[in-house]
């Protein structure tokens, strides 16, 4: 049987991963007037000024991971043997399985073991749940689709990387252990 990923969408702004409890604290749109307008200070503006795939911007006492630069779905692949895991965006996908075949590739590991890949220091809160939605939404009354994640609560390395094979063109954050 395939593998099947839930894929969450934005309205074309970019995702964001936060703690479950900060979630009545993340406010969206609320407010949102211009993002390319630094006096902006909405939570949709901040996370929109992030242009990179990763990028970290205070909510209440937390932070929330912002992952941007590309438009397109993103699923929560969690790691079999360790913690950690992958989220995953759909650039340019012929079908799942090539997802699948991918994430174990020797082709994925040098993109993202690169010197030059993207890296980011990442927190849990305590409880180590976070929830993936679109940065829009206002995370007290989320409408959109969303996926929790569960980590082991801890410090994690997140590493991004773009890789384009024939069947294929995506973005990968992978989460591992600090």
């Amino acid at each position: 049987m395939a593998t099947r990923y839930r894929w969450i969408g934005t309205t074309g702004g970019p995702h964001l991963l936060l703690a479950e409890e900060l979630l009545p604290y993340w406010r969206g749109i609320d407010g949102w007037k211009d993002h390319r307008d630094p006096s902006d200070e909405s939570d949709y503006a901040r996370a929109c000024r992030v242009n990179s795939w990763l990028g970290l911007i205070p909510c209440h006492t937390g932070q929330a991971l912002v992952l941007s630069g590309d438009v397109g779905m993103i699923a929560w692949i969690p790691s079999t043997h360790q913690r950690g895991g992958m989220l995953v965006q759909w650039i340019a996908v012929t079908d799942e399985a090539s997802i699948s075949d991918a994430l174990g590739s020797p082709a994925l590991a040098n993109v993202l073991d690169d010197p030059a890949a993207e890296q980011i220091a990442f927190s849990t809160s305590s409880s180590g749940v976070l929830r993936l939605f679109d940065s829009s939404e206002q995370g007290d009354i989320l409408q959109g689709a969303s996926e929790v994640v569960c980590l082991v609560p801890g410090d994690y390395c997140v590493r991004a990387g773009y890789l384009k094979a024939r069947s294929l063109a995506i973005v990968v954050r992978r989460f591992s252990p600090i």
